[in-house]
Formats: structure tokens, sequence, C-alpha cells
């Protein structure tokens, strides 16, 4: 093996292991934001087992400390939020799919066979990259667009 070959692995098993982390921290948010909603969903039933009255539900429900209670985790910042991170990685795919052509047009076509090789690749990749940021871009368009039109986002 020469020491390329033993850098590009070193580099790749770096990847996976920053990938791991970071799939695993991603995952342990959901299960703990899943958990909250469970606990949520159980106080929710509690007050309603206990408030038999609709005024004293209602009473309760315009107070301060039910406000916290009912608020969603969707809000409109946070889906907002979203929407931002897949622009973003959209923009981010759409600029590799750009560094990937142009790095494959700079091989002249009377190239090493290898060098044309590698470009093709490279073409191949940036094809990928830039239709999967082409998309994210038009999904995220269109989020925005029906958030808008429901009232779930400004205007």
């Amino acid at each position: 093996m020469t020491e390329d070959s033993v850098l590009f692995i070193a580099a790749a098993l770096f990847a996976i292991a920053v990938l791991a982390a970071i799939v695993t921290l991603y995952w342990r948010k959901q299960r703990l934001l899943e958990l909250a909603l469970r606990e949520r969903e159980r106080t929710l039933l509690r007050l309603t087992e206990r408030f038999d009255a609709a005024p004293e539900f209602v009473d309760f429900a315009r107070s301060p400390e039910a406000q916290s209670l009912f608020a969603t985790m969707d809000a409109p910042a946070a889906i907002a939020r979203r929407l931002l991170a897949m622009t973003g990685v959209a923009i981010v795919l759409l600029a590799l799919a750009a560094g990937m052509w142009a790095n494959a047009l700079g091989v002249p076509a009377d190239a090493d066979i290898n060098f044309i090789r590698e470009a093709e690749d490279a073409r191949w990749w940036g094809t990928l990259a830039g239709c999967a940021g082409i998309g994210l871009l038009i999904a995220s368009a269109v989020c925005a667009r029906l958030g808008k039109r429901w009232g779930i986002l400004g205007s």
C-alpha cells in the first residue's frame, strides 16, 4: 500500500466516525424529544381527566402556566430554521457540484486515460450532487410556499 492509500483510508475512517457520532447524537436528541412529547401527552390526559367543567378548563387554559404546556413544538421559527437548513444543504451540494464539474472540465481530451476516467467520475458525482441540490431547493421552495399559504409561516 502506498502512502496515499493509507492517508485516504485514514481520512475515510475519520469521516465515517464523525458521521456515526453525528447520527448517534441526532438519534439521542430525537429520542429525548419523543420522550418529552409522550410525557406532555400524559400530562394533558391527566388534565382532561381532572377538569370536569368547561369553564374551569378555559380559565386554566388562559393562564400563563398552561401556555407553555399547550405550545406546539413546530412553531413557525422552528419550521423556518428547518427550511433554512434544507436550503443551506442544497447550496452546499450545488457548490460541490460546481466544483466537481470545474475539476472535470480542466482535463484535456488528449490526457492520460486515468485522468479522463477521474474526470468522468467527477462529472458523475457532480451531476448527482447538482441534482440533489436542485431537488432540495425545489422542495424547500414548495414547503415555504405551502407554509405561507396555509398560514403556518409569516407572510
